[in-house]
């Protein structure tokens, strides 16, 4: 089928006295004309509709992006609180932010979903508070507490005041005369057997507050660790401490011996919480201990 070419058409805009207006419509033209202006629009809205899902898919994101950040200062605020306490610090309601608790009681109410502008705002007013507090708070607090802690563990009479397997020859508490004599007595420490000049160690970190020699005790030292125990090596041959000096854990106080009042060679050995004398069996963690 042969297309027909379609012909120009003339069109002449007269009026009396003036000369007349010719317009020539070409029909190709004119369509061509016609679809530029119908399409022209449609392209611009489908560009505006495409361009406006963009924002929004953009705007999601970033609220998406903020509600994360919101939720990890949360949990950061959280863990703050539990340095806090692990430093001994009282508890503040510093943090303002809805947690997780808060969420779990009875809310209710109609509310628009908060725009990304205003989460990005609340964590940035947010950070500069959990900051300080870390840093200016909890921190030197923190480093305190375990500094404390750790003194008063080494402060803490767990040692063996003799190396290698230890043979008790004597318990704590009551106990026959060991000279014979029919009667009891209230042993106040462990009487532990081993050969003259064994070394003698101490359990725990303190300063010697006597370093003697009595009748009853023989050659001795007595050592204070702070938070309230004392600790007593007796009988010893010779000392290696004096008044004053500060021993760590494992430290050679002196040697085993058979001084003062002693039926043989060995170590007694006293554990003192607040002037009182305790099984150093809780301490040592003896076997067939209970």
């Amino acid at each position: 089928m042969v297309l027909r070419q379609l012909k120009p058409y003339t069109v002449l805009i007269t009026a009396t006295g003036e000369t007349p207006i010719t317009l020539v419509l070409h029909p190709t033209l004119l369509g061509v004309g016609i679809a530029l202006l119908l399409g022209v629009p449609a392209a611009w809205i489908t560009a505006l509709t495409w361009h406006n899902r963009q924002l929004a898919h953009h705007n999601d994101t970033l609220t998406e992006t903020a509600t994360e950040i919101l939720t990890e200062l949360e949990v950061i605020g959280s863990e703050i609180e539990v340095l806090k306490n692990r430093a001994g610090l009282p508890e503040e309601d510093a943090w303002d932010a809805v947690t997780p608790a808060a969420q779990a009681t009875p809310q209710g109410g109609v509310a628009p979903v908060a725009p990304a502008a205003t989460l990005l705002e609340s964590a940035k007013q947010k950070m500069p508070g959990l900051e300080a507090t870390l840093s200016t708070t909890v921190k030197p607090a923190l480093e305190a507490q375990l500094a404390s802690e750790a003194q008063q563990k080494a402060a803490f009479p767990r040692g063996k005041p003799l190396a290698g397997a230890l043979q008790i020859s004597s318990e704590f508490g009551l106990r026959l005369n060991p000279f014979g004599q029919r009667s009891y007595e209230m042993h106040d420490g462990i009487d532990f057997a081993g050969p003259l000049g064994k070394p003698v160690l101490a359990t725990a970190e303190g300063v010697v507050v006597k370093a003697d020699y009595d009748s009853g005790y023989g050659n001795h030292v007595r050592i204070d660790h702070g938070y309230n125990y004392e600790t007593l090596y007796a009988h010893l041959a010779r000392l290696d401490v004096k008044l004053g000096d500060r021993v760590r854990r494992g430290a050679v106080v002196g040697y085993l011996g058979n001084t003062g009042r002693s039926s043989g060679p060995h170590l007694h050995y006293s554990i003192y919480r607040n002037g009182q004398a305790v099984n150093p069996r809780y301490y040592l963690k003896l076997e067939d201990t209970e």
